[in-house]
């Protein structure tokens, strides 16, 4: 198509022939064999003109908006492979897109103004299965249980801190112990977080049992039963974001240290789109 155009466009086989780097009985055979191909004559030509006849006219319209959109579609598709377009979708746990992700998504955004983020915040199982699903191109959230279908490239650790309302006994403290925070009663995170488990060792590395006084779901509500004088609890620092309330403070937790690892969980053997590999590494 390219060839009929240019000749359509500079009537002349020879000038043609220049224009695309051909020679010009190349030219002369690819333009007999669309004619062939069409079953019509396209150029009524001779030793000085050449000229479009009807059909050659309606050809080179038509062959026209043809590259003119191949030519889009491939500007499309050059800018989806350098990741200036497209969609990227992201699953995290609360305390990640709350507390991590929104200066990350800034500066992705800037970045790659044509390319869209959504999120969805959920617990660990919701994000390993919104990936899974292919629900999301990737999730950010705590090591999950061993999975082959999953893979986990760990980003950082998040230390556990004591949230206390800022009238408790335990604020006189600089830090506190697991041990400390055994004495009281306790708000734990359900058995279905990626928090609870976190718990459940630290107090049993301190070699103390804490009984449950509350178990939650949500870490809003985890922070106003503290915040209302209900209890004490232990929480990792993205989560601070999350619980945001006036009446609560923390104070460094030990004894042990305990930090959960935050890494990018991805399907196993599955090729990132090029807009969620840029996310992924900004």
């Amino acid at each position: 198509m390219e060839v009929v155009l240019q000749v359509d466009r500079l009537r002349s086989f020879r000038a043609a022939a220049e224009a695309l780097g051909m020679s010009q009985p190349a030219v002369s055979r690819a333009v007999a064999r669309a004619e062939t191909r069409l079953g019509e004559r396209l150029f009524d030509r001779n030793t000085r003109t050449v000229e479009p006849t009807p059909q050659g006219r309606e050809f080179t319209a038509v062959a026209g908006r043809l590259i003119g959109d191949l030519r889009s579609s491939l500007d499309d598709l050059g800018d989806y492979f350098r990741s200036a377009r497209g969609r990227v979708s992201v699953a995290g746990l609360p305390s990640v897109t709350a507390g991590l992700l929104p200066p990350v998504i800034d500066r992705f955004r800037r970045s790659h103004p044509g390319v869209s983020v959504g999120v969805i915040d959920t617990l660990l199982d919701g994000v390993v299965g919104a990936v899974l699903r292919g629900e999301a191109d990737l999730g950010i959230a705590g090591r999950p249980a061993p999975d082959g279908r999953i893979e986990f490239a760990r980003i950082m650790s998040d230390r556990f801190v004591a949230i206390l309302r800022q009238d408790h006994p335990l604020t006189r403290q600089s830090a506190v112990t697991w041990a400390d925070l055994a004495a009281w009663p306790f708000v734990a995170m359900s058995r279905i977080t990626s928090v609870r488990p976190l718990t459940d060792r630290g107090f049993a590395l301190a070699g103390v049992a804490a009984e449950p006084e509350f178990e939650v779901s949500h870490l809003a509500t985890a922070g106003a039963l503290v915040a209302a004088g209900l209890g004490v609890t232990a929480l990792p620092l993205l989560t601070l974001p999350v619980l945001a309330h006036p009446a609560l403070t923390t104070r460094l937790l030990q004894g042990p240290e305990v930090t959960r690892d935050i890494g990018v969980l991805t399907r196993a053997g599955r090729t990132l789109s090029p807009a969620a590999a840029a996310f992924r590494d900004t």
